[in-house]
């Protein structure tokens, strides 16, 4: 089961390093949220709530709810730039949805390091797709108060 937690969280490394998109989004000035209201970004909000909630739960030793459903519809979900939505976001979303379902169904002395996984294969996509949240995502990985 480690051996192939490395596995993916290498392949997503690799992922990062060997694939590149130049074209930057546009940028709505008048909003806080430069993607506003696309189906997909919106989601992506909600996903970061959840994964504080999940880290939340993991700290206090509490049983972390399921999120592979609703975090699903991150293959579906209409983006902003309908050229994100490429072979490669698909392999990456398939990817993140395999590491949360890893996460959920580990025992509890697994529970932070796979945390840890899926928070991974977030910054790994957005090194390619979406920049942007890098920061916010790596918030995920500090320890709450």
């Amino acid at each position: 089961m480690h051996k192939y937690l490395l596995f993916v969280f290498f392949f997503l490394i690799l992922m990062g390093v060997s694939c590149s998109q130049k074209k930057e989004p546009e940028v709505n000035k008048l909003s806080f949220y430069p993607n506003d209201d696309a189906p997909l970004a919106l989601l992506m909000r909600e996903m970061f709530k959840d994964m504080e909630d999940m880290r939340n739960a993991i700290e206090n030793g509490d049983e972390i709810r399921s999120y592979l459903k609703k975090h699903g519809e991150l293959l579906h979900a209409k983006p902003t730039n309908p050229e994100v939505k490429t072979t490669t976001f698909e392999l990456m979303g398939n990817a993140y949805l395999e590491s949360l379902k890893i996460l959920e169904e580990s025992p509890q002395a697994l529970l932070k390091d796979n945390y840890r996984l899926v928070v991974q294969t977030c910054l790994a996509c957005h090194q390619q797709y979406c920049p942007g949240p890098i920061k916010r995502i790596n918030l995920l990985n500090k320890e709450a108060a």
